[in-house]
Parts: structure tokens; sequence; C-alpha cells
């Protein structure tokens, strides 16, 4: 539920700083690809923990 808030909140303040010309888009879109990345690593991360412990 966090990582979900996370990736919800960067997104908002990336939408934000989007109006700010290209240094503003180039930030919010850094803020918005790095935190959905982090997300999909962890998803996979714990996908990964649950077949581990689902084959033992």
């Amino acid at each position: 539920m966090f990582l979900f808030f996370l990736i919800v909140a960067s997104s908002v303040v990336g939408l934000i700083l989007f109006p700010l010309h290209e240094i503003g888009f180039i930030i919010g879109f850094g803020i918005i690809v790095g935190c959905l990345l982090r997300g999909l690593y962890l998803l996979h991360e714990i996908n990964r923990k649950l077949d581990r412990n689902h084959e033992s």
C-alpha cells in the first residue's frame, strides 16, 4: 500500500512540475519514470520471493 502511495504522490509532484517549461518537464518526467521503474522492480522482487516460498 505504501508503494502505491509513493507512486501516486510522485506522479502528482511530477505533474505539478510539468508546466515549468523544459527544466520542470525533465524533472517531472524523471520523478514519474523513476518511481514507476522502482515500483516495477519491487513488484518483481516480491513475486520472485513468493514463487520461491511456494516451491518450498
